[in-house]
Protein backbone atom coordinates (compact mmCIF):
# COMPACT_ATOMS: atom_id res chain seq x y z
CA UNK A 1 0.00 0.00 0.00
CA UNK A 2 0.82 3.33 -1.06
CA UNK A 3 0.43 6.14 1.41
CA UNK A 4 1.02 9.95 0.74
CA UNK A 5 0.93 11.35 4.68
CA UNK A 6 0.36 15.45 4.53
CA UNK A 7 1.11 17.66 7.88
CA UNK A 8 1.18 21.43 7.44
CA UNK A 9 4.00 22.40 9.95
CA UNK A 10 6.88 20.16 10.81
CA UNK A 11 8.59 22.65 12.15
CA UNK A 12 6.59 22.77 15.67
CA UNK A 13 7.79 19.99 18.10
CA UNK A 14 4.14 18.90 19.64
CA UNK A 15 2.04 15.63 19.95
CA UNK A 16 0.58 15.78 15.97
CA UNK A 17 4.13 16.40 14.36
CA UNK A 18 5.33 13.16 16.36
CA UNK A 19 3.24 10.96 15.87
CA UNK A 20 3.55 11.97 12.12
CA UNK A 21 6.90 10.90 12.04
CA UNK A 22 6.13 7.52 14.18
CA UNK A 23 3.54 6.72 11.48
CA UNK A 24 5.71 6.81 8.39
CA UNK A 25 8.49 4.91 10.12
CA UNK A 26 5.87 2.17 11.31
CA UNK A 27 4.28 2.38 7.90
CA UNK A 28 7.66 1.60 6.01
CA UNK A 29 8.57 -1.24 9.11
CA UNK A 30 5.01 -3.08 8.66
CA UNK A 31 5.79 -2.67 4.78
CA UNK A 32 4.09 0.03 3.29
CA UNK A 33 5.04 3.13 1.26
CA UNK A 34 4.83 5.98 2.85
CA UNK A 35 5.43 9.88 1.76
CA UNK A 36 5.77 12.52 3.44
CA UNK A 37 5.08 16.35 2.71
CA UNK A 38 4.98 19.60 4.55
CA UNK A 39 5.12 23.10 4.23
CA UNK A 40 8.08 23.31 6.85
CA UNK A 41 10.02 20.93 8.64
CA UNK A 42 12.21 20.70 11.27
CA UNK A 43 15.29 18.62 10.53
CA UNK A 44 15.93 17.25 14.23
CA UNK A 45 12.43 15.58 13.94
CA UNK A 46 12.18 15.22 10.43
CA UNK A 47 14.91 14.31 7.59
CA UNK A 48 12.72 12.07 4.62
CA UNK A 49 10.36 14.77 4.24
CA UNK A 50 9.35 16.33 1.00
CA UNK A 51 8.55 20.48 1.70
CA UNK A 52 6.85 22.53 -0.74
CA UNK A 53 5.87 26.03 -0.72
CA UNK A 54 2.89 26.10 -2.05
CA UNK A 55 -0.24 23.97 -0.61
CA UNK A 56 -1.46 23.48 -4.42
CA UNK A 57 1.65 21.65 -5.67
CA UNK A 58 -0.07 18.93 -3.89
CA UNK A 59 -2.26 17.37 -6.78
CA UNK A 60 1.07 17.22 -8.98
CA UNK A 61 3.06 15.46 -5.61
CA UNK A 62 -0.42 13.11 -5.70
CA UNK A 63 -0.41 12.34 -9.39
CA UNK A 64 3.38 11.59 -9.28
CA UNK A 65 3.65 9.55 -6.28
CA UNK A 66 0.22 7.65 -7.36
CA UNK A 67 -0.80 6.58 -3.44
CA UNK A 68 -3.58 4.60 -2.37
CA UNK A 69 -4.56 6.92 0.15
CA UNK A 70 -3.65 10.55 0.96
CA UNK A 71 -3.20 10.72 4.52
CA UNK A 72 -4.02 14.18 6.44
CA UNK A 73 -2.14 13.92 9.97
CA UNK A 74 -4.20 17.00 11.32
CA UNK A 75 -7.95 17.38 10.73
CA UNK A 76 -7.28 20.83 8.07
CA UNK A 77 -9.69 19.86 4.85
CA UNK A 78 -8.84 22.83 3.89
CA UNK A 79 -6.22 21.13 2.08
CA UNK A 80 -8.45 18.61 0.12
CA UNK A 81 -9.30 21.55 -2.69
CA UNK A 82 -6.15 21.12 -3.62
CA UNK A 83 -6.98 17.69 -4.67
CA UNK A 84 -8.39 18.28 -7.89
CA UNK A 85 -8.18 13.64 -8.37
CA UNK A 86 -6.50 11.37 -6.95
CA UNK A 87 -6.73 8.81 -4.24
CA UNK A 88 -9.11 8.06 -1.28
CA UNK A 89 -8.91 10.57 2.14
CA UNK A 90 -8.05 9.32 5.28
CA UNK A 91 -7.59 12.05 8.45
CA UNK A 92 -5.86 11.83 11.99
CA UNK A 93 -7.87 14.02 14.47
CA UNK A 94 -6.33 14.38 18.01
CA UNK A 95 -9.71 16.62 18.53
CA UNK A 96 -12.25 18.31 16.01
CA UNK A 97 -12.00 21.76 17.86
CA UNK A 98 -9.13 23.41 17.91
CA UNK A 99 -8.64 24.65 21.85
CA UNK A 100 -5.86 26.75 21.76
CA UNK A 101 -6.72 29.39 19.52
CA UNK A 102 -7.10 32.80 21.05
CA UNK A 103 -7.65 36.22 19.38
CA UNK A 104 -3.95 37.21 20.04
CA UNK A 105 -2.41 33.83 18.19
CA UNK A 106 -4.48 33.16 15.42
CA UNK A 107 -2.66 34.86 12.64
CA UNK A 108 0.12 32.78 13.86
CA UNK A 109 -1.66 29.72 13.30
CA UNK A 110 -2.85 30.73 10.08
CA UNK A 111 0.84 31.35 8.89
CA UNK A 112 1.76 27.80 9.93
CA UNK A 113 -0.54 26.76 7.33
CA UNK A 114 -3.75 26.05 9.79
CA UNK A 115 -7.29 27.53 8.27
CA UNK A 116 -9.12 26.44 12.04
CA UNK A 117 -12.15 25.07 10.61
CA UNK A 118 -13.52 21.90 8.59
CA UNK A 119 -16.03 22.51 6.10
CA UNK A 120 -18.62 19.72 6.44
CA UNK A 121 -18.70 19.47 2.38
CA UNK A 122 -15.27 18.70 2.36
CA UNK A 123 -15.33 16.07 5.40
CA UNK A 124 -17.65 14.24 2.62
CA UNK A 125 -14.89 13.28 1.08
CA UNK A 126 -12.62 12.03 3.84
CA UNK A 127 -13.49 8.22 3.57
CA UNK A 128 -11.87 7.16 7.04
CA UNK A 129 -11.32 9.08 9.84
CA UNK A 130 -8.75 7.75 12.93
CA UNK A 131 -8.53 9.22 16.33
CA UNK A 132 -6.39 9.15 19.51
CA UNK A 133 -9.08 7.92 21.76
CA UNK A 134 -12.62 7.06 22.54
CA UNK A 135 -12.82 10.02 24.60
CA UNK A 136 -11.72 11.91 21.01
CA UNK A 137 -14.70 9.27 19.22
CA UNK A 138 -17.59 10.71 21.00
CA UNK A 139 -16.13 14.36 20.38
CA UNK A 140 -16.24 13.23 16.95
CA UNK A 141 -19.24 11.83 16.73
CA UNK A 142 -21.31 15.25 18.44
CA UNK A 143 -19.29 17.78 16.41
CA UNK A 144 -19.40 15.98 13.21
CA UNK A 145 -21.78 12.97 13.12
CA UNK A 146 -19.12 10.44 11.99
CA UNK A 147 -18.09 7.42 13.10
CA UNK A 148 -14.02 6.90 13.36
CA UNK A 149 -11.68 4.23 14.10
CA UNK A 150 -9.50 4.61 17.81
CA UNK A 151 -5.82 4.09 17.00
CA UNK A 152 -3.76 5.05 20.20
CA UNK A 153 -0.33 6.99 19.34
CA UNK A 154 3.01 5.01 19.84
CA UNK A 155 5.72 5.74 21.81
CA UNK A 156 9.24 6.48 20.60
CA UNK A 157 10.87 2.97 20.78
CA UNK A 158 13.78 3.73 23.43
CA UNK A 159 10.54 4.62 26.10
CA UNK A 160 9.64 0.97 25.27
CA UNK A 161 12.39 -1.05 26.28
CA UNK A 162 14.00 -2.84 29.00
CA UNK A 163 16.48 -0.23 29.90
CA UNK A 164 14.10 2.85 30.01
CA UNK A 165 12.82 1.42 33.13
CA UNK A 166 13.52 3.03 36.54
CA UNK A 167 15.63 1.49 38.79
CA UNK A 168 16.26 3.23 41.96
CA UNK A 169 13.85 5.14 43.76
CA UNK A 170 13.38 8.88 42.97
CA UNK A 171 13.30 11.82 45.13
CA UNK A 172 10.16 13.47 45.88
CA UNK A 173 9.69 14.97 42.45
CA UNK A 174 6.72 16.04 40.29
CA UNK A 175 7.33 16.04 36.27
CA UNK A 176 5.05 17.70 33.69
CA UNK A 177 6.27 17.47 30.03
CA UNK A 178 4.27 18.95 27.29
CA UNK A 179 4.56 22.86 25.54
CA UNK A 180 4.04 25.51 27.42
CA UNK A 181 0.33 26.86 26.27
CA UNK A 182 -2.76 27.56 28.87
CA UNK A 183 -4.50 24.69 28.40
CA UNK A 184 -1.59 22.84 29.39
CA UNK A 185 -1.93 24.51 32.85
CA UNK A 186 1.55 24.80 34.05
CA UNK A 187 0.64 27.32 35.93
CA UNK A 188 -1.60 25.45 38.45
CA UNK A 189 1.31 23.35 39.41
CA UNK A 190 3.54 25.95 40.26
CA UNK A 191 0.62 27.66 42.36
CA UNK A 192 -0.21 23.94 43.79
CA UNK A 193 3.30 23.27 44.48
CA UNK A 194 3.21 25.13 47.80
CA UNK A 195 0.08 23.29 49.09
CA UNK A 196 2.18 20.05 48.32
CA UNK A 197 4.52 21.33 50.12
CA UNK A 198 2.65 21.74 53.50
CA UNK A 199 2.80 17.60 53.48
CA UNK A 200 5.74 16.72 51.19
CA UNK A 201 8.62 19.89 52.72
CA UNK A 202 11.02 18.34 50.30
CA UNK A 203 8.76 18.12 46.98
CA UNK A 204 10.51 19.87 43.67
CA UNK A 205 8.61 20.27 40.17
CA UNK A 206 10.37 19.88 36.58
CA UNK A 207 8.02 21.72 34.11
CA UNK A 208 9.91 20.25 30.85
CA UNK A 209 8.48 21.05 27.27
CA UNK A 210 8.93 22.87 23.87
CA UNK A 211 7.88 26.35 23.38
CA UNK A 212 5.77 27.23 21.28
CA UNK A 213 5.79 30.50 19.32
CA UNK A 214 2.07 30.84 19.04
CA UNK A 215 2.08 31.54 22.93
CA UNK A 216 5.08 32.97 24.08
CA UNK A 217 3.45 35.44 26.03
CA UNK A 218 2.61 32.50 28.75
CA UNK A 219 5.59 31.05 28.52
CA UNK A 220 6.94 34.20 29.80
CA UNK A 221 4.65 33.91 32.37
CA UNK A 222 5.29 30.42 33.52
CA UNK A 223 9.13 31.61 33.75
CA UNK A 224 8.07 34.55 35.94
CA UNK A 225 5.80 32.47 38.27
CA UNK A 226 8.95 29.67 38.72
CA UNK A 227 11.47 32.47 39.70
CA UNK A 228 8.82 33.62 42.11
CA UNK A 229 7.95 30.02 43.77
CA UNK A 230 11.00 28.74 44.36
CA UNK A 231 11.38 24.46 43.81
CA UNK A 232 10.55 24.61 39.86
CA UNK A 233 12.93 24.18 37.03
CA UNK A 234 12.35 24.21 33.44
CA UNK A 235 13.91 22.36 31.08
CA UNK A 236 13.27 23.56 27.42
CA UNK A 237 13.30 20.98 24.34
CA UNK A 238 14.84 18.02 25.69
CA UNK A 239 16.12 15.53 23.50
CA UNK A 240 14.68 12.16 23.77
CA UNK A 241 17.69 11.07 26.19
CA UNK A 242 17.82 14.01 28.25
CA UNK A 243 13.88 13.63 28.54
CA UNK A 244 14.29 9.87 29.69
CA UNK A 245 16.50 10.73 32.63
CA UNK A 246 14.21 13.31 33.93
CA UNK A 247 11.09 10.54 33.89
CA UNK A 248 13.38 8.57 35.59
CA UNK A 249 14.48 10.36 38.12
CA UNK A 250 10.85 11.53 39.23
CA UNK A 251 8.81 9.89 41.82
CA UNK A 252 5.20 11.03 40.10
CA UNK A 253 4.31 12.72 36.60
CA UNK A 254 1.44 15.32 37.43
CA UNK A 255 -0.93 16.11 34.21
CA UNK A 256 -3.06 18.73 35.19
CA UNK A 257 -5.19 18.90 31.73
CA UNK A 258 -8.53 19.17 31.74
CA UNK A 259 -10.25 17.02 28.97
CA UNK A 260 -6.62 15.70 27.71
CA UNK A 261 -7.98 14.09 24.42
CA UNK A 262 -5.12 11.38 25.14
CA UNK A 263 -1.66 11.91 26.50
CA UNK A 264 1.20 10.59 24.91
CA UNK A 265 4.16 12.21 27.33
CA UNK A 266 2.16 10.86 30.93
CA UNK A 267 2.21 7.47 28.62
CA UNK A 268 6.17 8.03 28.37
CA UNK A 269 6.43 8.47 31.86
CA UNK A 270 4.66 5.19 32.66
CA UNK A 271 7.16 2.99 30.36
CA UNK A 272 9.53 4.23 32.32
CA UNK A 273 7.35 3.07 35.68
CA UNK A 274 6.56 6.32 37.02
CA UNK A 275 3.07 6.63 38.04
CA UNK A 276 0.71 9.59 36.69
CA UNK A 277 -2.16 11.47 37.73
CA UNK A 278 -4.32 12.61 35.52
CA UNK A 279 -6.83 15.30 35.87
CA UNK A 280 -10.25 14.26 33.99
CA UNK A 281 -11.83 13.95 32.16
CA UNK A 282 -9.51 12.06 29.97
CA UNK A 283 -8.63 9.91 27.15
CA UNK A 284 -6.20 7.97 28.46
CA UNK A 285 -8.91 6.39 30.79
CA UNK A 286 -8.57 3.72 27.82
CA UNK A 287 -5.14 3.06 28.75
CA UNK A 288 -5.46 3.36 32.88
CA UNK A 289 -8.09 4.18 35.71
CA UNK A 290 -5.67 4.97 38.14
CA UNK A 291 -4.82 8.03 39.70
CA UNK A 292 -7.74 10.08 37.70
CA UNK A 293 -9.02 12.43 39.40
CA UNK A 294 -12.35 14.69 38.75
CA UNK A 295 -11.46 17.53 40.68
CA UNK A 296 -8.29 19.89 41.19
CA UNK A 297 -8.52 19.21 44.88
CA UNK A 298 -8.52 15.29 44.25
CA UNK A 299 -5.66 15.74 42.05
CA UNK A 300 -2.98 17.28 44.64
CA UNK A 301 -4.24 14.67 47.10
CA UNK A 302 -3.46 12.01 44.93
CA UNK A 303 0.28 13.47 44.20
CA UNK A 304 0.47 13.81 48.16
CA UNK A 305 -0.01 10.22 48.05
CA UNK A 306 2.29 8.73 45.25
CA UNK A 307 4.87 11.04 46.56
CA UNK A 308 4.26 9.46 50.16
CA UNK A 309 4.30 5.82 48.91
CA UNK A 310 6.45 2.97 50.85
CA UNK A 311 9.35 1.89 47.89
CA UNK A 312 7.97 -1.25 48.01
CA UNK A 313 4.57 -0.08 46.95
CA UNK A 314 5.90 2.39 44.80
CA UNK A 315 7.63 -0.26 42.44
CA UNK A 316 4.55 -2.42 42.82
CA UNK A 317 2.62 0.46 41.12
CA UNK A 318 5.43 1.30 38.76
CA UNK A 319 5.24 -2.08 37.32
CA UNK A 320 1.56 -1.45 36.72
CA UNK A 321 1.92 1.36 35.10
CA UNK A 322 4.55 0.13 32.40
CA UNK A 323 2.69 -2.56 31.59
CA UNK A 324 -0.31 -0.81 30.31
CA UNK A 325 1.52 0.74 27.53
CA UNK A 326 4.15 -1.92 26.16
CA UNK A 327 1.79 -2.06 23.72
CA UNK A 328 1.88 0.96 22.26
CA UNK A 329 4.87 0.64 19.20
CA UNK A 330 4.68 2.36 16.11
CA UNK A 331 4.26 -0.82 14.80
CA UNK A 332 1.65 -1.40 15.91
CA UNK A 333 0.52 1.72 15.11
CA UNK A 334 0.92 1.25 11.65
CA UNK A 335 -0.99 -1.58 11.32
CA UNK A 336 -4.45 -0.40 13.45
CA UNK A 337 -4.28 2.64 10.40
CA UNK A 338 -3.40 -0.34 7.54
CA UNK A 339 -6.15 -2.24 9.18
CA UNK A 340 -8.68 0.39 8.80
CA UNK A 341 -7.98 1.43 5.45
CA UNK A 342 -7.91 -2.00 4.12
Amino acid sequence: MRILIFHPHLDVKGGSERLTRLLSEGLREAGASALVVSLRRDPEWFDEVLTIEDPRDLNGIVRRYNPDWFFLAISETHYLRFLRDGPRVAMYVHFPLEEEVTEENIEDYRRAGRFLEVDLEELKRVDRIFVNSSFTARAVRMVWGRDSVVAHPPLEGMFLEEEARVRDFPPPRIIYVGRFTPLKRQDFLIMSLEVIRRTVPQAELILSGFPDKRHTSYFEEIKRLSERTGGVRIVISPDDRELLELYRGSRVYAHPRIGEHFGITPCEAMACGIPIVMRGPTGLKDITDRFIAESDWSFLEAIIEVLKMEEGKWFELSSTMRERVLGLTPRGFAEKILGGLR
